[in-house]
């Protein structure tokens, strides 16, 4: 959120009180009166936000841009983060004093790779949400592809299982899921000082804008050409692949 927007929306603003104030709006505050505001990456919050998000915490009260009154608002904060605080705190990088007043209760959360029994609920949940955001209901991952996402560490915890199922959705055109795109199979990078030129790969790396050029030439191939057909195996629109062909400077 860029810091110049923040009062704008955590506690809203009157109409005309800055250029593009066109009418009044309520912030995400006065929104969540009753109920919790989920604060996700806390530890990106620059200090000037940080003053602001004290103040309400101190006195439950806060006011919209250029109002003369104040209001309250009776919310339960929930603040997530992946950064260490307590070291930010040190560092001057995040207040002592917002630190202390956010960690009345706190949870640790580890890795997924340390609660590998989550991993396959969660493969249910995000292709199941997959289906419905492409309309495929038939889509289904083969015991290989699954057997392959319980494998891997997930590094990059649930956004990075949740970005590898979407991606590899979108590159495969058949109802069963039986290659997962952007997971190395021939990599082992170890926590010992492994040397880059030992690390090697039997599949030449390509940007995902080039894997997905291929496919859509691959789809409209196998459907003899029929935009409305290739399109429909993608999950896109037809305007989008005619977008898309534009793009890669195809011509009819």
């Amino acid at each position: 959120l860029p810091e110049n927007l923040f009062e704008s929306e955590f506690f809203g603003h009157e109409k005309g009180s800055f250029t593009g104030a066109t009418s009044q709006r309520i912030g995400l505050i006065e929104a969540a009166d009753g109920s919790s505001l989920f604060l996700d990456e806390m530890g990106e919050m620059p200090l000037s936000m940080q003053v602001k998000l004290l103040h309400f915490l101190e006195n439950g009260a806060f006011r919209r841009v250029g109002a003369t009154r104040d209001r309250k608002s009776d919310v339960r904060i929930i603040a997530a983060t992946n950064r260490p605080l307590e070291l930010d705190v040190k560092d001057g990088r995040f207040r002592t004093d917002l630190f202390y007043r956010l960690n009345v209760v706190s949870f640790h959360l580890p890795p997924l790779r340390e609660r590998r029994e989550d991993i396959e609920p969660l493969i249910d949940f995000f292709l199941e949400r997959l289906k419905q955001k492409f309309d495929r209901p038939q889509l289904r991952l083969s015991d290989e592809a699954r057997s392959e996402l319980e494998a891997h560490e997930w590094r990059g915890n649930v956004r990075e299982l949740r970005n590898t199922l979407e991606r590899t959705v979108v590159l495969t055109a058949d109802d069963e899921v039986k290659t997962i795109y952007g997971i190395s199979r021939n990599t082992e990078i170890s926590d010992s000082s492994q040397s880059a030129e030992t690390i090697s790969t039997t599949t030449k790396l390509e940007p995902l804008a080039e894997i997905e050029k291929q496919h859509i030439l691959r789809v409209l191939q196998e459907v003899g050409g029929k935009r409305e057909r290739a399109a429909a195996i993608l999950g896109i629109t037809s305007r989008t692949l005619y977008r898309k062909l534009q793009e890669f400077s195809f011509k009819n």
